[in-house]
């Protein structure tokens, strides 16, 4: 055999086993690992008055296992107990074959005594069967609050008034109609129709909800009845008046100008 040959022999040789040990570098397995699925590991729960109501966090693993595997959490926060203002599993199981199942968080309506009330959940997972993906895809924080929004319907219908004016009472009682307008998140309208005991357009009313029983009371300027003597009158709000769906009462402060001047600042107060 020729030099040239043996070369070309040690060269093809030395090759194939660059090939093969190549290709069995390639089958590497993936390992299994476990994480909270999602692009973000944040949530918002608005808890509904509804026991069933729960939220989702999807957990997964990164390929299907051939045995069932469980989770561990553990939950934290400065604000929120367990029983008090949520319930959730210690741990739950993803079934052999499956890759994808939810952790369900059961927020506690009645926890949650007002709409202010926020509270922050950190969750933690952890398994004995499968290792963990990266740190930050095995915490989960979640933010809780009461779900709410204003009750377009809180005042409506027949109210007696009584107006005050510098804190003395200005007139007699005399009765008006309150209607629902519209709704805007924790914002209603309402307009009241015979204020002053004038049967001219009714003048509306913003409602700003604090919490559901509670909040203030906003006039808007516009225009209002035409006086026989003065023309043109404008309502204008002066400040914030109040209103408590508790006992279905109403505060509201204005002012009432045409183009001579005003008719001072007026204090009415409904009451169903």
């Amino acid at each position: 055999m020729n030099i040239k040959l043996k070369i070309y022999l040690l060269v093809f040789t030395l090759f194939a086993m660059g090939f093969f040990s190549c290709k069995k570098d390639n089958t590497i397995t993936t390992p299994v690992l476990l994480e909270f699925v999602g692009q973000t590991a944040t949530g918002q729960y608005a808890i509904k008055n509804d026991p069933k109501s729960v939220f989702k966090i999807p957990v997964g693993i990164t390929k299907a296992y051939n045995k069932d595997i469980t989770i561990q959490f553990t939950y934290s926060s400065s604000t929120a107990t367990a029983g008090q203002q949520y319930n959730a599993p210690a741990s739950m199981t993803i079934k052999a074959g499956e890759v994808v199942d939810s952790l369900d968080i059961n927020g506690i309506f009645a926890g949650y005594p007002t709409v202010t009330k926020v509270d922050t959940l950190n969750i933690t997972m952890s398994s004995n069967d499968v290792p963990l993906a990266t740190a930050l895809n095995t915490k989960y924080i979640l933010i809780m609050k009461k779900y709410w929004e204003a009750d377009l319907n809180a005042f409506s219908g027949v109210y007696t008034d009584q107006d005050y004016f510098g804190g003395a009472p200005d007139g007699g009682p005399y009765q008006v109609t309150i209607t629902p307008l519209s709704i805007n998140g924790s914002t209603s309208y309402v307009a009241i129709t015979g204020l002053w005991g004038i049967d001219q357009p009714p003048v509306n009313v913003t409602l700003n909800w604090s919490n559901i029983d509670t909040g203030t009371t906003v006039v808007p300027k516009a225009p209002w009845f035409v006086h026989p003597t003065y023309g043109q009158a404008t309502i204008n709000p002066h400040g914030t008046g109040t209103f408590s769906t508790t006992n279905n009462t109403m505060t509201i402060i204005y002012e009432a100008t045409v183009a001579a001047g005003s008719f001072g600042v007026e204090t009415t107060v409904l009451v169903k």
